[in-house]
């Protein structure tokens, strides 16, 4: 599904040149539950970001199901975002002004599905997240754990083949995070949608099924589990 070839990314910071990737290559099945780990300044989260088709890579390919997202230019990559790509962020990104149901079927309306489709669409995501009665409440009248639900649903409400997160449980108590993880393993093995996180969190990394290990902008160890 996902293959990172010789991949490079640059910095410039003043008159230095940090080197974040420094040729790197993966491959990424479908279905995957795979965690990029390591300490800050590994790469891992800019690693996601070029996956993400958000960063510009300075050398080497990506190519996701078939396709050279690396030689895109902006338009194409905005759109390869809105139909193959869900994101879940460590800060949830809601809308603060729009309730539960508008912050993901918001994400509906601009792939300009008619009304009810979105409605159904919608409703059925936040039940499976477990959020039915909350749909009219606003970010604020909800906790961390169901923000992120709600993050959840969002990313999962257009049926991407790849869902990227990042830091996903960094603001969330052990055990509120862990119930983040379960729902998440959930909706991988239900929909066999692919999920990359990056992430330093040991229980994020004990979850996943495959983990790569990054330092200094390279990858150390590819560990695949039975889980």
């Amino acid at each position: 599904m996902i293959q990172i070839q010789n991949v490079e990314r640059n910095y410039k910071t003043g008159e230095s040149v940090v080197k974040a990737l420094r040729g790197v290559s993966l491959s990424i099945d479908n279905g995957e539950f795979l965690s990029i780990a390591g300490p800050s300044g590994s790469g891992k989260t800019t690693l996601l970001n070029l996956i993400g088709c958000i960063d510009a890579l300075d050398g080497g390919d990506i190519v996701i199901n078939n396709i050279p997202v690396s030689k895109m230019n902006k338009n194409e990559k905005t759109e390869f975002r809105r139909n193959n790509l869900g994101f879940i962020f460590q800060t949830y990104n809601l809308i603060p002004v729009l309730s539960a149901y508008e912050n993901v079927s918001f994400v509906l309306s601009i792939m300009g599905l008619d009304d009810k489709e979105i409605h159904e669409r919608t409703m059925k995501i936040l039940k499976e997240v477990g959020l039915e009665g909350m749909e009219n409440r606003r970010p604020d009248k909800l906790s961390g754990g169901q923000q992120q639900r709600i993050a959840i649903a969002r990313a999962l409400v257009k049926g991407p083949s790849i869902v990227l997160a990042d830091e996903p449980t960094a603001n969330l108590d052990s055990k509120t995070g862990e119930g983040i993880l379960k729902l998440m393993k959930e909706m991988n093995k239900k929909y066999n949608t692919t999920f990359l996180f990056s992430t330093h969190d040991p229980m994020v990394m004990d979850y996943a099924n495959r983990l790569v290990s990054l330092h200094d902008g390279l990858i150390i160890s590819d560990e695949r589990r039975d889980k």
